[in-house]
């Protein structure tokens, strides 16, 4: 394939030759995303909000549903218990109990691979609205 093929099957991306060498230029951006520092080249979607889920999040939600469950049901009698039984911290099971007072708006909305901006662990560690209505404004449902 020659150098004009390759530059037009993949486009923002530049192919050439210079003496016995091949040079490839492939524009990125670095993006934090849920926690972790990634690499994007152009075209890769990035800000497809369709793949935008924050699956971190989406994991820390039903694991906190599961421990209030597990809470309300009497199989753990404290915050205590289940941590141990978790093997986590106290401080990080109740950190994560308080997503279970989110918004059914935003729940399902995240559920559905809709995250809303600014809507993140990270970003829940600063609090949470009492008020849902607070909290669709917040976080931008």
């Amino acid at each position: 394939m020659d150098d004009q093929a390759l530059n037009e099957k993949y486009p923002g991306r530049k192919v050439y030759r210079e003496e016995d060498r091949i040079i490839v230029k492939i524009p990125v951006r670095f993006r934090r995303r849920n926690g972790r520092q990634m690499i994007f080249a152009a075209g890769d979607g990035e800000d497809d909000k369709s793949r935008s889920d924050n699956h971190a999040l989406v994991v820390a939600l039903a694991r906190a549903w599961k421990w209030q469950d597990q809470l309300e049901s009497g199989e753990y009698s404290s915050i205590g218990e289940l941590a141990d039984a978790n093997q986590v911290d106290r401080t990080y099971v109740s950190r994560l109990l308080q997503l279970t007072s989110l918004a059914p708006d935003l729940v399902e909305s995240l559920f559905a691979g809709n995250n809303c901006e600014g809507l993140s662990l990270r970003q829940l560690r600063k609090g949470i609205p009492l008020h849902w209505s607070q909290q669709c404004e917040s976080f931008g449902s």
